[in-house]
């Protein structure tokens, strides 16, 4: 398992992805002034963010409807690595691309984005 959002699962075998991305913006007010660099200072906490980036060849044409249907409840979520560590997260946003068509309009590759705000 590379990682696990509730009961879907991430594998290497399974429901690939090529990439994962964790961000954290720190937040600063900013001071301009003259003739000098400006003057920053940290105000509140940071946010984080998680981008999972992947791509599924030749595999089952509904393999992530799952997963686009939990998305689609809108509700918080528990995301555990590999590693074991948790964080809850909302799902943003779920992008699917379809390509490499077969003349009945199956398809053998999809590629999928999927942006989460991490919460807790």
């Amino acid at each position: 398992m590379l990682a696990k959002i509730d009961d879907f699962t991430f594998e290497i075998n399974d429901t690939s992805f090529e990439s994962i991305e964790l961000k954290s913006d720190f937040r600063y007010a900013t001071q301009k002034r003259l003739k000098n660099f400006d003057i920053y200072q940290a105000v509140n906490s940071y946010a984080q963010s998680i981008t999972i980036n992947g791509e599924l060849i030749a595999k089952s044409q509904i393999q992530l409807k799952a997963f686009e249907d939990m998305a689609n409840e809108k509700k918080e979520r528990t995301m555990v690595f590999a590693d074991g560590t948790a964080k809850s997260v909302l799902i943003l946003s779920f992008n699917r691309s379809r390509d490499t068509f077969l003349k009945d309009g199956a398809f053998l590759k999809q590629g999928y984005t999927i942006k989460m705000a991490v919460i807790l």
